[in-house]
């Protein structure tokens, strides 16, 4: 992970067996000539910006869309962070095998890479629902593990992160002899469907249809593999593209209404504040002061 991560103005969430964190503004205090060496291994996925590091001499351009899989002692020399600089960065315990995780890590994050960093662009499609599961994962974890529930919740919607990272790691490296469940392929199915439909269409209805598949049938796959209900977590990416257009200042909520597809400001309304507990108008008044605060 990187050095100066603890003084970056973030939102950091934890959890027992990996820590997720989303930085909006990224803020290097580290010296251009010094080398730190991770830890644990970790993921960055590029949401929009530059950033340039060097990997054992080899200088890697990221730019948005880019995954980087960094495997455990990886060193870096230099940063350089340009403008408008957003990402995802996911940090694994030691610990994580052996605690429910069905993926291991070790096979991922040496997979096609000889235990040595990987930078891979991802395509639009492959972006958008990497980018979708690390906001669920997100926003799932941002209350404490109360009880044997939430663990479990937990492992399995970082079950899902890991599965989705695999077949991008077949499909990127060439990695070969993965074998994947008709339920598990038809749930990555499901959310690419998902991130590129959930701002127009809300209904379980609708995603079956696409998979040509009964909403039942969808429904039964999607919480055998994630634990959860394709309807919620349509609900969950509804939520979550409604965040990031209130944090436009410059957008009015007819017309936030009006591009997640609500018949009204008062029916989003209603929407937004039975997962958020607060009303879209509250949330972006919120949002403002904690800017200001910083």
């Amino acid at each position: 992970m990187l050095k100066d991560l603890i003084n970056i103005e973030r939102i950091e969430l934890s959890a027992r067996m990996f820590k997720i964190y989303f930085v909006k503004k990224y803020v290097s205090r580290t010296a251009a000539d010094e080398t730190f060496v991770i830890d644990n291994p970790a993921v960055l996925l590029m949401k929009s910006g530059s950033f340039k590091v060097q990997l054992k001499k080899i200088n890697q351009d990221l730019k948005a869309h880019d995954l980087l899989v960094l495997p455990k002692n990886t060193s870096f020399t230099g940063i350089e962070a340009g403008s408008r600089l957003q990402f995802f960065l996911i940090t694994f315990s030691s610990g994580i095998n052996g605690h429910g995780f069905s993926f291991n890590q070790n096979d991922l994050f040496s997979s096609g890479s000889g235990n040595e960093a990987v930078k891979i662009s991802l395509d639009e499609n492959d972006y958008m629902v990497l980018s979708l599961i690390c906001r669920l994962l997100y926003a799932e974890i941002s209350g404490s593990l109360a009880n044997e529930f939430e663990v479990k919740l937990q492992q399995i919607s970082l079950n899902l992160l890991l599965f989705e990272m695999n077949l991008i790691t077949v499909k990127y490296l060439s990695a070969g002899g993965m074998n994947f469940s008709r339920s598990e392929s038809l749930a990555s199915q499901f959310l690419t469907v998902l991130s590129i439909h959930c701002r127009k269409h809300h209904t379980v209805k609708f995603y079956a249809g696409v998979m040509y598949l009964s909403p039942e049938h969808l429904s039964k796959m999607v919480k055998d593999v994630t634990g959860k209900a394709a309807k919620k977590i349509i609900t969950e990416a509804v939520v979550s593209e409604a965040v990031g257009l209130l944090e436009n200042p410059h957008l009015t909520m007819a017309e936030i209404a009006e591009e997640l597809e609500f018949s009204s400001v008062a029916s989003f309304s209603i929407f937004f504040r039975k997962s958020m507990f607060c009303t879209p108008s509250e949330y972006r008044k919120n949002t403002i002061e904690r800017f200001k605060s910083r």
